[in-house]
């Protein structure tokens, strides 16, 4: 596991870590933001509601 520190409004994002657990073929940015960054809802919440089985 890497230790990655983040601070954007990310799903993968919590308490100032990146917490993506797999990657893929990484994406090239035009701005040399995370190429894994997925918008979070308004309601954090409510997403990681949803990923509970």
């Amino acid at each position: 596991m890497t230790n990655i520190n983040c601070l954007a409004d990310c799903i993968y994002q919590k308490d100032g870590k990146c917490k993506l657990e797999s990657v893929t073929a990484m994406a090239v940015t035009a701005d040399n933001s995370c190429a894994y960054y997925s918008k979070a809802p308004k309601s954090r919440a409510a997403f990681e509601g949803s990923k509970r089985s």
